[in-house]
């Protein structure tokens, strides 16, 4: 073998290694974390919020994403195991899903920066489309529309990348950084309003901020962790007409697969951003780990009351038994 070619099936070997670790960590990180995401974003004092509706729904999505695409890209990339090889429908099921649910949920954090900043607006009149019924069908709205627009791969063998990812990851992050910087605006603006609040109005106040903060550490990773796969697409569509030996070839798979390893993280990793983000979020989470513990002590010293009811009496069974034996001895 030539140099060119053990070069070549070197980074080949790196990027199988890469891909199955990439999928395996995102895997195990979002199994655990999305979870706790939807025990926390149902308990009461922020399930009454539109925002968290948002990052309610989105996590369901990215459940579905962790616990069904992922186990089914480690089989293929990594074992071979490849829908296609059985069931060309099913294939075409699955890319539908990959692509419909990662722009679902990436959408809808979208929807949540365009809530912040309707609820941070000082006009009564836009602040009044921030609600739980706008949130709903707002949800209802995006995951019909998505599922319409992307419903062509089931039907077509040809896929226009370029526009998949420009709408899973471009546009939602234009979105998010433009709504983004308008909201940061209105709070600028409101902070310059001298009044004075109770501490009710303090307390939402402070939820929202937390929200706020919990929402930028979310769209920030969205783009970082997609934005480079949008680029890699950009840029393989312009040179797909480019005659590439077999090195550069492996580099751009090499390249491509990378990239869109990262993606896999921005749909696993909230949990832990909204842990280190948002005090209100960690509070909520201690709050329900602190319920189960109390719950278990709670089994736990009534197991014991049991147990220590159950030996006194067996002990003055014995006792009377004792007593019995003894007066009918005497």
């Amino acid at each position: 073998m030539s140099s060119i070619d053990v070069k070549i099936s070197q980074i080949n070997s790196a990027t199988a290694i890469i891909v199955l670790v990439i999928l395996c960590i995102a895997f195990a990180i979002g199994s655990i974390g999305l979870i706790f995401n939807v025990i926390v974003f149902t308990r009461p004092n922020l399930r009454r919020e539109p925002c968290s509706l948002y990052f309610l729904s989105s996590t369901f999505f990215n459940l579905f994403f962790v616990f069904v695409i992922i186990p089914v890209r480690i089989l293929s990339n990594s074992f071979n195991i490849s829908m296609s090889n059985y069931n060309a429908g099913l294939c075409k099921i699955e890319i539908f899903a990959f692509y419909s649910v990662r722009s679902i949920s990436c959408w809808l954090v979208a929807m949540a920066c365009i809530d912040r900043y309707l609820h941070s607006s000082a006009n009564a009149n836009i602040r009044r489309f921030s609600s739980l019924k706008t949130a709903k069908i707002t949800i209802a709205s995006i995951i019909i529309i998505i599922l319409i627009l992307y419903t062509h791969m089931m039907f077509l063998s040809y896929i226009y990348v370029i526009l998949v990812y420009a709408f899973y990851s471009l546009f939602p992050s234009c979105l998010m950084i433009l709504f983004g910087c308008f909201t940061m605006n209105n709070i600028r603006k409101r902070r310059q309003i001298v009044s004075v609040l109770n501490e009710n109005h303090r307390i939402i106040q402070r939820t929202d901020n937390q929200l706020l903060r919990m929402l930028v550490a979310q769209v920030l990773v969205i783009i970082i962790t997609t934005l480079p796969q949008t680029v890699y697409q950009i840029y393989a569509s312009l040179t797909m007409n480019l005659v590439k030996d077999t090195l550069r070839i492996a580099q751009e798979n090499l390249a491509n697969k990378t990239s869109g390893g990262m993606t896999y993280f921005c749909h696993s990793t909230s949990f832990y951003l909204f842990t280190l983000s948002g005090s209100i979020f960690r509070r909520e989470l201690y709050k329900f780990i602190s319920q189960c513990c109390h719950v278990n002590r709670t089994r736990v010293n009534i197991f014991r009351s049991e147990m220590n009811q159950m030996s006194t009496l067996t002990k003055n069974r014995k006792l009377t038994g004792i007593k019995n034996t003894l007066v009918r001895q005497s």
